[in-house]
């Protein structure tokens, strides 16, 4: 048996977890639920050694674990998948992955022998790997996580501690990812499960608890509970989700157009082929896809980063971009709050006179930001590294809308927030495309896609095609967004 108990710790004014206990049995699937900045990431790293508490301590088999030691975790049977991916990016897959539990333990690194285990471990997972001598920074957030779990997998684990694993799954490859946990299950093990989609929760958990503001405010079963009642004890409140606005929008001239867009890496392989679409002011154009078909580059090019190697792009206004990973291209996160915000030119605009900046005025329209967005943080000097995941993501999206832009790019938008944040991000961009900005939402997320956006696109090894209203049924979409043809 795992068990936490009594875990306390505080980040400055912050406290994070107030005297939390927790177990995990042998042979079964354990969710830890809750909203962001609700501690679960925390407990996490307390578990998996990556934190000392303040107070309280953790055992497995009634042994306690030495705090504050990822390698006694480790050693002792614990192995994490983190929110974030924690690989080094300028490595292959492959060393990556020797760092694992791969490696054979001969005096010479056979990264071949590496690769042929890691193949063999991610085809029993259901997915594919990267070509060979691929370095991860080329690789999509999807492909970064699956890296995560067949490292973590590797050390052939007690216990797996999974934090928000399904977030960038294609629906064709969720059933595989489930049906993994719950032969890891069959196995013995111990597999704690962090997540904020609750249909997941209730179908593959055996038992659930549920944290809010650092303390545990229920324990049940899945049997025993509904996506409803677990949403309310998360949250405190109902939470409603934004109505069908999207289908009142009435969309105006375009201001958004790709034309013929393709671009080509330097084998001249073709990672986006000649798509032509445009979006118009008043209207959530959604772009469905398995992550790693495109996306990442078409954000890309359209924040100016790469250049098309044919076609163009037309704006026919300002845009703000935010990015799928808040941590290395959304935020700088050694900075302050303030400071983050004021990186957008149009913030920055507005508390600058002849070059100079006033600290004042901009820790002033920060603190409104805050607010008004509802980021949950001391204040404007705190650290942007020290908010929740689900917070950071708030802070991006203030930025972006803050920003007054035309158009809004969003990739993955809403991956890893909560019910009562995603709802609000989804209000915020419909209140946005309502006063007549345009969305470009791309996400692998088909229930997000189908809630708030007008047209749907499909991407699929480069290329693009619009849906019809027909084929708006998930299973259909899937195979879609799989490469399944007509």
């Amino acid at each position: 048996m795992l068990r936490a108990i009594a875990i306390t710790k505080r980040f400055g004014r912050t406290l994070a977890l107030d005297g939390v206990d927790f177990e995990a049995r042998p042979g079964e699937i354990h969710a830890l639920v809750g909203e962001n900045g609700a501690g679960k990431t925390t407990l996490m790293n307390v578990l998996a050694g990556s934190l000392a508490p303040d107070r309280g301590e953790v055992l497995l088999d009634d042994q306690p674990l030495q705090a504050g030691s990822p390698r006694v975790a480790l050693e002792a049977g614990i192995a994490a998948v983190h929110q974030s991916p924690m690989l080094f990016e300028r490595m292959t897959w492959e060393e990556n992955l020797a760092l694992g539990g791969f490696d054979t333990g001969s005096e010479l690194l056979d990264l071949e022998a590496v690769a042929t285990r890691a193949r063999a471990l991610a085809t029993k997972l259901g997915f594919e790997l990267p070509p060979p001598g691929t370095t991860v920074e080329n690789r999509s957030v999807a492909e970064r996580v699956r890296l995560e779990v067949l490292r973590a997998l590797s050390f052939n684990p007690r216990v797996l501690i999974l934090d928000e694993p399904t977030s960038v799954l294609a629906p064709s490859e969720l059933h595989a990812f489930l049906d993994l946990l719950r032969n890891l299950r069959g196995e013995g093990r111990i597999v704690v499960l962090i997540t904020h989609k609750l249909a997941e929760a209730i179908a593959v958990a055996d038992r659930i608890t549920v944290l809010r503001r650092g303390r545990v405010v229920a324990r049940t079963t899945a049997t025993e509970t509904s996506e409803e009642k677990l949403a309310g004890l998360m949250i405190g409140e109902i939470v409603t989700q934004p109505d069908a606005a999207a289908g009142r929008l009435q969309p105006g001239e375009p201001v958004l157009q790709m034309e013929n867009l393709s671009l080509a890496d330097r084998t001249g392989r073709r990672i986006l082929d000649g798509i032509s679409f445009h979006v118009a002011a008043s209207e959530i154009v959604g772009i469905a896809g398995v992550d790693g078909n495109g996306q990442t580059e078409l954000v890309e090019l359209l924040a100016g980063v790469r250049k098309p190697s044919e076609g163009k792009i037309i704006s026919r206004g300002a845009m703000a971009v935010i990015p799928q990973n808040r941590d290395l291209d959304g935020l700088i996160l050694d900075m302050r709050l303030w400071e983050n915000l004021i990186l957008a030119r149009p913030l920055r605009e507005q508390v600058t006179s002849h070059g100079w900046l006033n600290t004042s005025r901009a820790i002033d329209l920060s603190r409104e930001l805050i607010v008004r967005f509802r980021i949950r943080a001391p204040g404007p000097e705190t650290i942007a590294g020290a908010l929740s995941g689900g917070n950071r993501q708030r802070l991006e999206v203030a930025r972006a809308i803050a920003s007054q832009p035309l158009v809004i790019v969003a990739h993955n938008i809403c991956r890893g927030l909560d019910l009562a944040a995603t709802a609000e991000v989804h209000r915020r961009i419909l209140d946005f495309a309502a006063a007549g900005g345009a969305v470009l939402l791309i996400s692998s997320d088909l229930d997000e896609l189908l809630a708030i956006c007008g047209r749907l696109l499909i991407i699929s090894r480069g290329k693009i095609r619009e849906t019809s209203p027909d084929e708006r049924d998930p299973e259909r979409l899937g195979l879609l967004m799989s490469g399944a043809r007509d």
